[in-house]
């Protein structure tokens, strides 16, 4: 589909500078308006709170999270769409819904692929940065360390409805909204202004993957983001990388909140130690390169069937 909006015209570059200007503005209105809307609920500290990891503002730290999903990937992916093309929804590639083995077969890619995340995972914890960086890495590690504990902090409910608001917080809000700004419209950006799909996937991948801040775990972001891209490249639709992020995250999500509230009881670390080895990763590889070439062969099959 062409770039027929009032502003489809306007070079890749420009575009890029246009999105990165309504994701600014999306973002400061929604909070904004969120946050003025939140007092009554939430208090006249409701700034206070947000300062804080104590489990008495965890309701607020979720408010204020879910405001900035909704401002900074929901919103500015379907303004700028609105801006660019014609049709939002056909810009972003999201009018059709894919046929449901399309969606069972990128679960399938993402539950493959974790030998090869869980891998990547171990190579970048064993990485640093130059002894003259050390005050750098030190922050960038204490950064992290705070968003996990806040992430187990919000991940550790006690109730179904819990587990159903962190799913819709945690899985359903990210994989729409990033997926919508990331490979909806970022990487049609990068294709069309290098004419070349697989370096529009790595780039969009890489900035993914920067975009968490979070440098030790920049290489499984790195590959989930390559993957979610060639999903959104072998089936032309958003929804099918929209599934596999949400799968992906709803996956640790409700394995957490099994284990938490002691209805299974998985030694995680123990589970996983095989899944860390360069052996699993190969096979892993392997896996998933088939699987994605039972997609493309599931996608022909679906256009020839559509034709008749």
């Amino acid at each position: 589909m062409e770039d027929r909006g009032m502003l489809g015209g306007l070079h890749p570059l420009v575009k890029l500078i246009l999105l990165a200007m309504i994701m600014a503005a999306s973002t400061l209105v929604v909070l904004v308006v969120g946050v003025l809307a939140g007092f009554p609920f939430f208090g006249s500290d409701l700034l206070q709170q947000l300062g804080s990891l104590s489990a008495e503002s965890l309701n607020a730290q979720r408010y204020v999270q879910l405001l900035s999903h909704l401002g900074l990937f929901v919103l500015s992916s379907l303004v700028f769409a609105m801006l660019v093309g014609s049709k939002p929804l056909a810009y972003l590639s999201a009018s059709h819904i894919p046929p449901v083995n399309w969606l069972l077969m990128s679960a399938l890619i993402i539950f493959f692929a974790a030998p090869m995340v869980n891998f990547l995972v171990a190579v970048n914890q064993q990485l640093s940065l130059p002894e003259s960086m050390s005050n750098i890495e030190e922050w960038m590690r204490s950064a992290e360390d705070a968003a996990e504990t806040m992430t187990k902090l919000f991940l550790q409910v006690t109730t179904w409805q819990g587990l159903l608001f962190n799913l819709f917080l945690i899985a359903v809000i990210p994989a729409i909204g990033e997926e919508f700004i990331f490979r909806g419209a970022l990487q049609r950006i990068f294709n069309q202004w290098t004419g070349n799909v697989h370096i529009a996937v790595i780039i969009t991948a890489i900035l993914f993957s920067a975009m968490h801040l979070q440098f030790f775990g920049f290489l499984p972001r790195l590959l989930l983001g390559i993957v979610l891209g060639y999903l959104f490249v072998y089936t032309g639709t958003i929804w099918v990388p929209v599934f596999a992020h949400f799968f992906n995250n709803a996956v640790a999500v409700i394995i957490f909140f099994l284990d938490h509230n002691g209805i299974i009881n998985l030694d995680l670390e123990a589970m996983s130690a095989g899944w860390f080895a360069p052996w699993a990763a190969l096979i892993s590889l392997v896996v998933v390169a088939l699987l994605f070439r039972l997609l493309q062969k599931q996608k022909t099959s679906h256009e020839v069937t559509s034709n008749y």
